[in-house]
């Protein structure tokens, strides 16, 4: 039997326990990111993969867009990658969705082009595209919105076969990003903030309240919460883009140019300091960067278990999400509501129409009427019964003269009446 000196057994023993701190630290060797950098792209086909600017996962599908006009995809998850661009013009791309079976590219000067075949071929898809700056891509049911820059928003109800302006009230046409919750479309423009739409982009309104930059990078969406990053940090809001709260308490690089959410969980990706991670709704945020060697994350996407991050060099950074966040709380676009709430009318004042929000935590009969200032009834908006959740209705002042007037909610034994002011 081989016998151990006693100096010698003691140190086994220290590196045995140094191994198990090891292993058990969340910033161990196998804790960290991983990279991998795009080929470069046959011959004549573009230039070299410069910074990745879209990601976006459909299953284990992954798809990276680039400066440069390159798209690649991945069919195992990030194991290995192609470069895709049959019928592509190279133009930056600066969006990617997969929607409805079919994937979208949103490209600076060229327009959105689409594919069915995973990207094998694409096709230009700009009929009536009157901008083809295309900054950003989303849906709402069956329609697709495009952001553009110095156009605005435009919508497609056919899978981009076809375009409308959709711009009425959106004083702004430089669109960065967009967002949706529920079934209301968010606009983030460079200089005005944000704006809202409750009748897909028909109509905008300004909503930029606790906003001080007005500068919108990105927005995101998940559980009750709508988030927005810009060079002070990130934003939430709680009612549906009414009002703004900054989330900046551990963020020490607070220029955010990615955000995603899986609720109450928080990643954004910064100029200059790489990912931070939040685990309870952007309360407090730590730094994620252990063997991510680039600070530049442009883009961020999760697929199946991954979290990947696009930077510059053609660079896209993997890490299990598991890594990350410790609590993966995957809702749906109806969040559980728990009290009765009758939201104050927005825009207040208006003119001639303004939105009424209200939550319901059970189903039931619901009245809501709108009284003038003598108390007398001078429109009943809802008398009905509804399901539980979040529900919205227009009402329109049109033929009204200026003045207050009062909204009353009602359902079993809750009531409750806010003001509004119509000014003309």
């Amino acid at each position: 039997m081989k016998k151990y000196s006693g100096n010698k057994m003691k140190n086994n023993l220290i590196l045995f326990f140094l191994i198990g701190i090891i292993s058990l630290s969340p910033n161990n060797l196998f804790a960290q990111w991983t990279k991998t950098v795009l080929p470069n792209p046959p011959g004549g086909h573009g230039a070299l993969p410069g910074r990745i600017n879209a990601l976006e996962a459909n299953g284990s599908n992954v798809f990276a867009g680039t400066l440069g006009g390159n798209i690649y995809m991945s069919a195992d998850n990030g194991g290995s990658w192609t470069h895709i661009d049959s019928g592509l013009t190279y133009s930056d791309i600066n969006s990617i969705k997969f929607i409805n079976n079919i994937v979208y590219a949103g490209t600076y000067g060229s327009g959105v082009f689409t594919s069915t075949n995973n990207g094998g071929t694409w096709k230009a898809s700009n009929s009536s595209l009157s901008n083809n700056n295309i900054f950003s891509l989303i849906s709402i049911d069956s329609n697709i919105f495009a952001a553009t820059w110095g156009g605005g928003v435009f919508s497609s109800a056919n899978n981009g076969a076809s375009w409308t302006a959709v711009n009425t009230g959106l004083t702004n046409l430089n669109v960065r990003t967009l967002g949706v919750k529920g079934p209301r479309l968010f606009a983030g423009t460079w200089g005005d903030g944000i704006f809202l739409s409750d009748d897909k982009g028909s109509s905008w309104t300004q909503s930029n309240s606790g906003i001080k930059k007005l500068y919108i990078y990105v927005m995101a969406a998940d559980g009750p919460d709508v988030y927005l990053g810009n060079d002070e940090g990130v934003y939430s809001s709680a009612n549906y883009g009414y009002s703004w709260n900054l989330l900046d308490s551990g963020l020490t690089n607070t220029y955010v140019r990615a955000l995603t959410v899986i609720y109450p969980n928080l990643i954004v990706g910064t100029a200059g300091q790489g990912v931070f991670a939040s685990t309870n709704s952007g309360t407090s945020w730590s730094v994620v960067d252990t063997g991510l060697t680039d600070g530049y994350i442009y883009c961020l996407t999760v697929s199946n278990s991954k979290l990947f991050a696009g930077s510059l060099n053609g660079e896209i950074w993997s890490r299990p999400i598991s890594e990350i966040i410790t609590d993966i709380k995957m809702h749906d676009q109806n969040t559980i509501v728990n009290n009765f709430n009758l939201y104050q009318n927005y825009p207040n004042p208006f003119n001639p129409t303004t939105n009424i929000t209200y939550q319901l935590p059970q189903s039931g009969l619901v009245i809501i009427k709108i009284y003038n200032s003598l108390g007398q009834v001078i429109e009943t908006l809802v008398n009905e019964n509804q399901t539980a959740g979040t529900h919205s209705i227009k009402f329109n002042g049109t033929g009204l003269s200026s003045g207050v007037y009062l909204c009353q909610l009602k359902s079993g034994q809750f009531n409750s009446i806010k003001k509004m002011i119509l000014m003309k």
